[in-house]
């Protein structure tokens, strides 16, 4: 019986038909390139065999060499990466276009999320918290709408396909957990603007103005200019919408 480590996340799935529904919700076809992060025993990693022209799975611990080396003699396009993926070199894998499933460890998602809106894979489809699962697919005036929702919608649309309850994972979490997708656009990522961004919403009780000048360390003329613009077309908005709701009449 393996050893579970809480040092590196390890809630491992354990209900086949979710594995199914995960792998359904990836939409993987023959010719699929596929990023696993965190293999765990592998049982999401032999469906995804099974789909893929090719899969690359990262496992951090090295106690499970043993078993998941079993399963890779097994399947001629699954190839096992026992290093930490966030230090990975991912260029020496010399691939392009390529799809991530994964049930990311909890405390490394945001991390893990981001090195991906850098790499730009075609699509993400990832097991996370079900509150962090809320907080990236929600839309503006949302109390859970975030700097990471702007980040990641900017790049992407997403969406979450399901509710996972915590007791189909082993050992079972204290919180329950959602499957989402994420469809990327094409966009490239700007550290500029993710930078930006984090100013925005630095101190949530502050006002905009206010973050823009002590996070972001803006220039107050600048944050004015960009103000009375805001209003400028916010207002044009308006009027062209109050005159097309006129000329309906």
């Amino acid at each position: 019986m393996h050893n579970f480590k809480k040092q590196f996340g390890q809630n491992f799935i354990s209900d086949k038909g979710l594995i199914d529904g995960i792998v359904g919700d990836a939409k993987i076809n023959k010719d699929d390139i596929i990023i696993e992060i965190g293999a765990g025993l592998g049982s999401l990693t032999k469906e995804l065999a099974k789909c893929a022209r090719f899969v690359y799975s990262f496992e951090i611990d090295k106690d499970l060499i043993g078993e998941l080396s079993k399963l890779e003699e097994q399947y001629d396009n699954l190839k096992f990466i026992f290093e930490d993926f966030m230090a990975f070199n991912f260029d020496s894998l010399k691939i392009n276009k390529f799809k991530v499933v994964a049930n990311l460890p909890y405390y490394l998602t945001s991390p893990i999320i981001e090195r991906f809106l850098v790499l730009k894979p075609e699509s993400m489809t990832i097991m996370v918290q079900k509150e962090v699962a809320e907080r990236l697919s929600s839309e503006p005036d949302n109390s859970e709408f975030g700097a990471m929702s702007v980040i990641i919608q900017h790049q992407a649309s997403v969406k979450i396909t399901r509710i996972v309850d915590k007791k189909m994972f082993t050992p079972v979490p204290k919180v329950d957990s959602a499957v989402i997708h994420i469809e990327f656009n094409g966009k490239n990522y700007d550290q500029g603007f993710a930078k930006f961004v984090y100013s925005c919403f630095t101190f949530k009780r502050k006002t905009l103005y206010n973050n823009l000048t002590k996070s972001a360390k803006l220039d107050q003329e600048l944050i004015e200019k960009i103000y009375d613009n805001y209003r400028y077309y916010r207002n044009r908005l308006r009027s062209n919408s109050q005159r097309a709701r006129f000329y309906q009449y």
